[in-house]
């Protein structure tokens, strides 16, 4: 065989095959796109938000959606998945409930050629295409920096007292970031005595861990919670506990405050029933990946720099590349009685419709 002939070959079977992606990302592009959408639950107002937030910008951009909830139930996730699968979706966009177990699902997508992105959370094992969620790790720091402060308020500039974690799910790289982020800051001060309760996400076990932690340490003097959804059993647990809620600026107050900012956690800080809100921005979690989905079926890339700093929704963010995949890390803020009436933040607005 000649070399001239190998040499044809090989160009024609390249070009073939560049006609044959072409021809297929271009089939993509011209008919409807359907989406599946996976969420752990929705019977709280942070993942009503984000669920909310990824099928308005899909209708917005002609594409159809499939919603399934996972209730809580990390098995049931991986059924819910397994069904978007054999539904023959173009691509999957879950919420994990569980890092760890959500990855069989994963695992199976990836078998399956189906693109497999996530809002909020990581996975474990299997291959993502991309992630969108906040900085969890910087906004537990900052949450630690402003504990820090209201005790040094408390005690003439002396940063000590006792410290209530209320975390997320055990297994949850978010918990773990919330988590590890607060208490980077905490361990600087030897005179602060931090004690963590894993909270699963489950808004009873707000009142449970407060009622218990304060029977057996009544001075508490400040609670830092992973998610708005703690915060009525707090303010419950507080009262069954002491006989009354004290306010901020009230003799007695026990410090709050957190991470997530939707209405019923700005509203608490407006009503003075907390002292502030790290706010991720859930509603644009769908705004910004809903596009990115839709371009990598289309053109069969995700068009970021690797590494790079990006303005998503007009939310300084940072792409990182780690060994679960691509991630987009969103910046949070502070929220506080200064500025928790603001309209321009999400929880205190209607969806964009």
């Amino acid at each position: 065989m000649s070399r001239n002939f190998i040499k044809k070959f090989v160009g024609v079977s390249f070009l073939v095959m560049t006609l044959f992606i072409l021809t297929v990302y271009t089939a993509v592009a011209q008919r409807q796109l359907l989406f599946g959408y996976s969420a752990p639950g929705l019977g709280d107002e942070g993942q009503q938000n984000i669920q909310g937030g990824f099928v308005e910008k899909c209708e917005e951009l002609g594409i159809r959606v499939i919603t399934t909830n996972a209730e809580r139930n990390a098995a049931k996730q991986v059924s819910d998945v397994e069904d978007l699968i054999a539904r023959g979706v173009d691509a999957i966009c879950a919420v994990p409930f569980d890092s760890k177990v959500i990855s069989i699902a994963v695992k199976k997508a990836n078998q399956a050629g189906i693109p497999f992105f996530t809002i909020d959370r990581g996975v474990a094992e299997g291959r993502l295409t991309l992630t969108v969620l906040a900085d969890n790790y910087k906004a537990g720091q900052a949450a630690g920096e402003v504990m820090v402060r209201l005790l040094q308020g408390k005690y003439n500039g002396i940063a000590r007292g006792k410290v209530l974690e209320i975390e997320g799910q055990p297994g949850q790289d978010v918990a773990r970031l919330r988590g590890d982020g607060f208490k980077s800051v905490i361990k600087n001060y030897p005179d602060i005595e931090l004690i963590s309760k894993p909270g699963n996400w489950d808004p009873k076990r707000g009142f449970e861990i407060t009622q218990d932690v304060f029977v057996a340490h009544p001075d508490i003097d400040g609670i830092y919670y992973h998610a708005d959804l703690y915060i009525p059993g707090i303010v419950e647990g507080i009262k069954a506990t002491k006989g009354k809620f004290s306010k901020v600026g009230e003799k007695g107050h026990i410090f709050i405050l957190g991470i997530d900012g939707n209405p019923m956690g700005l509203a608490n800080i407006r009503e003075g029933l907390a002292d502030g809100v790290m706010v991720q921005p859930l509603r644009d979690y769908g705004y910004v990946i809903v596009p990115i989905i839709k371009n990598y079926l289309e053109k069969g890339e995700v068009a970021l720099p690797k590494p790079g700093v990006i303005q998503a929704e007009g939310i300084t963010s940072y792409v990182v590349e780690t060994p679960g995949g691509l991630q987009i890390k969103m910046e949070t803020f502070y929220a506080d009685h200064h500025n928790a009436a603001d309209p321009n933040l999400w929880g205190n607005r209607a969806f964009r419709k």
